[in-house]
């Protein structure tokens, strides 16, 4: 591409003397302003292709040789990748979207159940059956018994005179289809209800303490968003996720910092490992996500599930040990440690936002 150098020696951008093609200072390319369309066009299909195939290779390099990107970066060479945090930022980025985009919110409002929307149905279809029931005067076996069934139907439909224990559930799960809240409340219709409630009865049979606010918490809900009351606390949940993945990041370096000499690392450079770790396990995850929408067998996506787990292990192993120079019984020792510290802190901090989640919707 021909470029037309300026004659001038000043740097346009920061005013720095310029001895050759770009400025030492800020590094901007001492050409003329005025630019043609011709020229901005190849500038830009220059700068895509450089950024593709800058991308690419780091993408090549991230997944088939486990730590090398650690030690080029730990070593100076950091023009020639990606940026290890733009990666991360990029990659996370990526795999949340398509999390957030693939989130069924007709199942998840199925599950919700809409408890009190199918009760009011039933009660309703109760009432009616109960109207059409007239006793004749001379009751026969046939008139009896028709009238006995009738009676037997309504009363399997009622959702008002008799109240069952499940009527009120909080539940979470974290399974194949990610992250669901289970939240179904029959019991009162807001707030002042159940205060009023939970007043006339003895202090002994009066909720206390954590379950008195997982209830109430539940009646403010329904109270403010009614059915859709699971699928507010769902995305208030997932949107909470990358912030404790972010959190997660430096937590896992400094775990491996405190398995390491002090002296010889330092905790930034162990952060930068952990950067391309996780960035490596979100490709993993979202690859894995993808493949999971090809229609198979249990099978098959019990074995897609194993690899989540399966890939990182024997990545981080690899990684440990091209990166700290150790023998592969110490890689596997530390990748164990790391493991379990991990795992705990993920269920600690999910089951955090969870609970967060709910009272903050």
């Amino acid at each position: 591409m021909k470029h037309h150098l300026r004659k001038e020696n000043n740097c346009l951008n920061c005013g720095s003397q310029v001895t050759g093609r770009f400025c030492s200072q800020c590094g901007q390319e001492n050409i003329e302003t005025k630019e043609t369309v011709g020229f901005l066009a190849s500038h830009f299909l220059e700068d895509i292709t450089h950024y593709d195939s800058k991308f690419f290779q780091t993408i090549r390099l991230l997944l088939l040789k486990p730590g090398f990107l650690t030690r080029e970066y730990l070593a100076g060479k950091r023009t020639t990748y990606l940026n290890p945090i733009r990666m991360y930022v990029f990659i996370s980025a990526i795999f949340f979207l398509f999390l957030f985009l693939h989130r069924d919110d007709e199942t998840m409002i199925e599950e919700d159940g809409n408890v009190h929307v199918t009760n009011v149905i039933k009660q309703h279809l109760a009432d009616s059956i109960r109207k059409t029931i007239h006793w004749p005067k001379t009751l026969g076996a046939y008139d009896s018994g028709r009238m006995d069934a009738l009676q037997r139907i309504a009363a399997s439909l009622d959702t008002v005179a008799v109240k069952r224990p499940d009527d009120e559930e909080i539940a979470f799960h974290l399974g194949e289809q990610g992250a669901t809240f289970v939240l179904r409340e029959d019991r009162f219709n807001s707030v002042k209800e159940y205060d009023s409630v939970q007043k006339t009865l003895p202090d002994s049979a009066r909720n206390k303490g954590f379950l008195n606010w997982m209830i109430r918490s539940n009646v403010r809900l329904k109270e403010k968003y009614g059915s859709r009351r699971q699928v507010v606390v769902s995305e208030n949940f997932q949107h909470s996720v990358p912030k404790v993945m972010f959190v997660l990041l430096p937590v896992f370096a400094l775990f491996i910092y405190w398995l390491h000499n002090r002296k010889k690392y330092f905790y930034a450079q162990h952060l930068i490992f952990s950067i391309h770790f996780h960035t490596f396990m979100f490709f993993v995850l979202l690859i894995v996500s993808l493949l999971k929408l090809i229609p198979a067998g249990n099978i098959y996506h019990s074995i897609l599930s194993s690899l989540v787990w399966i890939i990182p292990l024997i990545y981080l192993v690899i990684a440990l040990r091209n990166v700290y120079q150790q023998a592969i019984g110490w890689a596997v020792l530390k990748t164990i440690v790391l493991f379990i510290f991990y795992l705990v802190l993920l269920v600690v901090g999910i089951l955090s936002i969870a609970i967060i989640s709910f009272f903050t919707a």
